[in-house]
């Protein structure tokens, strides 16, 4: 997964980039579907670089699936 693609595509669907080098805070994420859990936000979390793994409890099994959830949900929000 490209982080400036999951970024964007994030801001796109939340209209929100608060947090460190855009990213969207924890409110916005889960404001775009009931689909997304905290397991999702902890993986995003570790992806854009804001917690080391060890300092993460709830992380997803595949980080990478859940990535592409994130991206998957982001694309069919609609402002």
């Amino acid at each position: 997964m490209n982080k400036r693609v999951l970024k964007m595509s994030l801001k796109r669907a939340t209209g929100c980039d608060v947090q460190h080098n855009g990213w969207p805070c924890g409110t916005c994420f889960f404001a775009m579907s009931k689909k997304l859990t905290n397991t999702d936000w902890q993986g995003l979390l570790l992806y854009r670089g804001d917690y080391k793994e060890k300092e993460l409890k709830n992380l997803p099994k595949d980080k990478e699936k859940s990535l592409q959830k994130i991206y998957e949900i982001s694309k069919k929000v609609k402002l």
